[in-house]
């Protein structure tokens, strides 16, 4: 019987430093766990702040090539427009030197559009 009665009170020794080291561990996951979660907080704010900036620096290249582009199709149309102009004054020059070839030139184009449009109907 005393046998026995050791035999119990080591198994109580042995479940008193279970339970106590279960708790130890139960109170350092919660310890990590808490760890982890302020750690993957400060890194997601840390992440959001720098998305931020590179989304903003983006936008600012955006709008610096946007304006550039604009810039140059405004230097575009107005070669267009300078060109146009150049040949309409040809043209009134060539009217005006020559008013009867320049008939002629046009009532040629004018026959070659009306036999054109007519063999497409």
């Amino acid at each position: 019987m005393d046998g026995d009665k050791r035999v119990e009170q080591a198994k109580s020794r042995i479940s008193d430093v279970l339970t106590t080291d279960i708790d130890a561990l139960r109170a350092e996951v919660a310890r990590l766990t808490e760890q982890l979660s302020t750690f993957i907080d400060e890194e997601k704010s840390t992440l959001s702040k720098l998305l931020s900036k590179e989304a903003k620096a983006a936008r600012q290249v955006l709008d610096s090539k946007l304006g550039d582009v604009g810039s140059k199709a405004g230097e575009i149309g107005e070669a267009a427009r300078e060109q146009a102009s150049d040949l309409q004054k040809a043209a009134l020059d060539y009217i005006g030197k020559k008013p009867l070839q320049s008939v002629a030139i046009a009532a040629g184009i004018g026959l070659l559009l009306g036999l054109w449009s007519k063999g497409r109907s």
